[in-house]
């Protein structure tokens, strides 16, 4: 009877322990996609870190280029101001039909230059403000950055903590199991009779039911839901953009995963392609004709649809956009 009490005992602790580690198995699942999200979250901020690179790249020339066309203008205005005296003068000191017409002819050049000036100045203050919010906005974007690097450091941590965690319950549970093992060792070794008594009723066994384990909700991110919402914003303005160009740069627009088959982009306009594909969980390699772009994806998306949006305005360095479609849901 006592070695029946031991095995009950035993099989008892194996079951809530076993309960226990499927819950800190579930925790450590937990924590490892909030480390995937974050960074994923980390890589969209890079690419969007980019994007604002590549547009302060082009108002720097455009900067560099109205600078110089305003100090053409105000050559070229100065010159007109010297015109108009002089021709001024002369008619003054000797009014004739042609001084009349020299000086109707350098009023005319003196207005059409300041007016000039007066634009290109106008011109030059836009993109000094545009390139101004720009570099507002680079600052805030390496500053979002270093946070979410400081977060993934922070979670990685945790996750280490987590880690350690169970292995030092593992090693509590298998002392405990060893000193079960050696009771019921013990116990199983003969004794001698003792005197029966009254009769004992047997306790009957304990039912010892093991913890549920927590059901892992799907945590949609803000800052994720923010991002999609930019990047919806940023191509609806851009293909509503009657200007520019609409050309289709590649007839054959390809994208293939770190394993499965290649699939097409559908082109959308103003150089962006668009493609729904189902993912797989982990780092992955996407290969978009030449060009490679590495991604993470949490391991509650395995198997999920994600949305990729391939910008090629800018050939020397486009941009992958991607991020899952039940995203697009949560705005709605």
């Amino acid at each position: 009877m006592a070695v029946k009490r031991y095995c009950s005992l035993f099989l008892a602790g194996l079951v809530v322990f076993s309960g226990m580690a499927a819950q800190a198995q579930s925790n450590l699942t937990v924590e490892k996609n909030r480390l995937a999200r974050l960074e994923q979250s980390l890589e969209n901020r890079q690419v969007e870190l980019e994007d604002i690179e590549n547009e302060l790249l082009s108002y720097e020339y455009k900067l560099e280029r109205a600078q110089e066309s305003l100090n053409e203008l105000r050559k070229e205005y100065e010159a007109s101001r010297v015109e108009l005296e002089e021709a001024r003068r002369l008619h003054e000191s000797n009014g004739t039909s042609d001084s009349e017409r020299r000086l109707t002819k350098a009023k005319h050049g003196f207005a059409m230059a300041e007016r000039g000036v007066d634009s290109r100045s106008r011109r030059l203050e836009f993109i000094k403000v545009n390139h101004q919010e720009l570099l507002a906005r680079l600052d805030e974007e390496k500053k979002g950055i270093a946070e979410t690097k400081a977060k993934v450091s922070a979670q990685q941590d945790k996750i280490s903590q987590v880690v350690e965690s169970m292995l030092a319950k593992a090693e509590a549970s298998e002392r405990r199991a060893a000193l079960a093992r050696s009771a019921k060792a013990e116990a199983a070794k003969p004794k001698p009779p003792k005197l029966k008594t009254a009769a004992i009723e047997k306790p009957q066994k304990r039912q010892v039911q093991p913890e549920p384990v927590p059901t892992v909700k799907r945590d949609i991110d803000p800052e994720l839901l923010a991002y999609v919402e930019r990047e919806q914003k940023r191509l609806s303005e851009l293909l509503s953009d009657k200007d520019g160009e609409n050309k289709q740069t590649f007839r054959s627009l390809l994208l293939k995963p770190s394993s499965g088959d290649r699939q097409p982009f559908e082109f959308l306009g103003k150089n962006q392609y668009r493609l729904v594909a189902t993912v797989e969980a982990g780092r992955q390699t996407y290969k978009i004709n030449t060009w490679k772009f590495r991604r993470t994806i949490p391991a509650e998306d395995d198997g999920e649809r994600y949305v990729f949006i391939f910008d090629a305005r800018r050939l020397s360095r486009p941009r992958l956009v991607m991020y899952p479609e039940y995203a697009l849901d949560a705005l709605k």
